[in-house]
């Protein structure tokens, strides 16, 4: 297994690690309701993407490539950009999604939990992560 591919797939279980630990928290102390009342709350999301950032920073350090073993790797700039693409639009997808349910859940009463907008902030950045992993693999995996 190359090195693009081990970093891509640890950089896949470290933020998928991380969003089990964040849906945890946002669900187990009812985060969404009760946002401001909590303090160990906030300091476990905290810990929680201090650790995802640092193992990320770790990561990258571990596997630098330059140009030429990621060439060798078999990852070519237009297979990257094709995972990009995909990862992008999930990204969007998402965004939409999330903020359509919760208009839709929130329509009759025209009030919005401060919780649902810090879970979209958050999340974003796990879903970006996880998806920018995902689509490097799948890309590469129909590329064999």
């Amino acid at each position: 297994m190359n090195k693009t591919l081990r970093f891509n797939i640890l950089h896949l279980i470290l933020w998928s690690l991380v969003s089990v630990a964040f849906l945890w928290v946002f669900l187990e102390f009812d985060a969404i309701s009760n946002w401001g009342d909590n303090a160990l709350k906030s300091i476990l999301l905290a810990l929680f993407f201090v650790v995802g950032f640092g193992g990320d920073l770790i990561l990258r350090f571990k596997f630098k490539l330059n140009r030429n073993e990621t060439e060798a790797d078999g990852l070519s700039d237009s297979l990257r950009l094709k995972a990009m693409e995909s990862s992008y639009i999930a990204t969007l997808l998402y965004i939409f999604i999330a903020a359509i349910s919760i208009y839709i859940r929130y329509e009759d009463s025209g009030l919005v939990p401060v919780g649902w907008l810090w879970f979209i902030a958050y999340s974003l950045i796990l879903v970006v992560n996880i998806a920018s992993s995902l689509a490097i693999l799948i890309m590469h995996h129909k590329n064999k």
